[in-house]
């Protein structure tokens, strides 16, 4: 992927401009005709566009089976990132799928302009552009000559009043599962208040995926070949690279410490590290901290297939806020979610048995639709240091962890006390 900094100024400067130039576009065409774009009871073709991060495509998984009840009739196609394709394989939400391709900045033009082609061609009836702040969903869906759009309406940017026929409400006080589906139900009701939202959103939950047998075999073979038996914890150091990545980190120190003192509170387990490829000389120093034989990193070995399955038999999941966090609640994964720089309220993961770890601070979040994700107060966001993460002690996320750990082992001496039915 091509620097997602210039990403970034692109959709800004380029987006803006386009925004404007469609905005003027449908404003004289709505004088000509003398109507105004209103949402029809039904569609024939839904186009959803989501980009950013694959965590986020799980987050949106709910809001997708909602919007296939409420119109069963349509075919949904979900437009997304090449990068995304690997997810939406295992979620199975949409009935097809249309990538955008950012491995350059040639690819990204061409690929956009191929999609873009794609969606005129297919006449699509609606973008469902769930987006909260990005230009590049509005650009694409009038590039493809879609007519009618929803998406939210949080900036002061005049343009999106025309662009957006159904205009969505952010509210940050719910999470973000919640505000995709807040979108559906305003197609599905036009009820601006909401009035009914509560009931609707308990409805949906994530999807609990099913996990390939030649996965989970593949990851047992890994483990035997790094000696890991006993119960296996996992340790995810990352965050995304894509949102000021170093400031939504522990100091590594602080990881690996964490990581002896699970071990010795837990002699029969062993520790699992995962990341990326691309994250694989971090974790490496991060396993460097640790002390003993029975911890190892499989960071850049597994597939998200994979990880999903090595989730599948984990004991306990140990977080940084990220995508593998997201995608643990897909196998009800006990999770220890670390929370350095955004907020559970709006992203915590959503499982049977969580528990979250964020400073209590009056910074936190550090980025929000409302600034962008790219500035903290009115600094560049790489020019952040990691000062709120560096207020969690490593007392602080053990307290969690042996919380978890207890309820997940009492969970365990429970069904082994069910009868056993012959």
């Amino acid at each position: 992927m091509f620097n997602v900094s210039v990403m970034r100024w692109i959709d800004d400067k380029a987006g803006n401009l386009a925004c404007n130039a469609f905005a003027l576009k449908k404003r004289l065409l709505s004088v000509l005709e003398r109507t105004k774009g209103g949402a029809p009871q039904e569609f024939k073709k839904i186009a959803v566009m989501k980009f950013f991060g694959f965590g986020s495509v799980i987050v949106s998984s709910p809001a997708l089976v909602a919007l296939r009840e409420s119109f069963p009739e349509a075919e949904i196609l979900f437009v997304t990132f090449k990068s995304n394709k690997e997810i939406l394989d295992i979620l199975n939400i949409a009935d097809r799928a249309l990538f955008i391709d950012t491995s350059n900045l040639p690819s990204f033009v061409a690929s956009t302009l191929e999609v873009a082609a794609k969606l005129r061609r297919e006449k699509v009836d609606l973008a469902l552009d769930l987006e909260f702040f990005a230009k590049f969903p509005l650009v694409l869906a009038n590039l493809a000559g879609i007519k009618l759009s929803a998406g939210y309406y949080l900036t002061q940017e005049h343009w999106r009043r025309t662009l957006l026929d159904v205009p969505g409400s952010y509210n940050h006080y719910f999470h973000t599962k919640d505000i995709f589906l807040s979108l559906v139900y305003l197609l599905r009701t036009g009820d601006l208040y909401y009035v009914g939202f509560d009931a609707f959103r308990k409805r949906y939950k994530y999807p609990n995926i099913e996990i390939r047998p030649q996965d989970l075999e593949r990851v047992r073979t890994i483990l035997r070949e790094n000696g890991v038996d006993g119960d296996v914890i996992v340790l995810n150091p990352n965050s995304s690279v894509d949102l000021a990545p170093e400031v939504r980190k522990w100091p590594e120190e602080r990881y690996g410490e964490l990581v002896d003192r699970i071990l010795a509170e837990n002699p029969q387990a062993h520790v699992v590290l995962i990341g990326a490829k691309s994250e694989a000389s971090y974790v490496g120093r991060v396993r460097a901290h640790a002390h003993g034989d029975r911890v190892v990193s499989l960071a850049g070995k597994l597939t998200l297939r994979e990880l999903a399955a090595l989730f599948s038999i984990t004991t306990l999941f140990v977080t940084n806020d990220s995508g593998p966090m997201h995608l643990a609640c897909l196998t009800d994964t006990p999770i220890v979610g670390l929370f350095f720089g955004d907020t559970p309220t709006l992203f915590a993961p959503l499982a049977s048995r969580v528990e979250v770890v964020a400073p209590s601070l009056y910074c936190i979040p550090m980025f929000t639709v409302y600034n962008g994700k790219d500035v903290f107060a009115g600094r560049p966001a790489e020019t952040v240091l990691n000062v709120p993460a560096q207020t969690v002690s490593v007392d602080d996320v053990m307290a969690k962890v042996r919380s978890l750990m207890a309820f997940v082992q009492s969970s365990n001496d429970l069904d082994s006390d069910l009868p056993t039915v012959h």
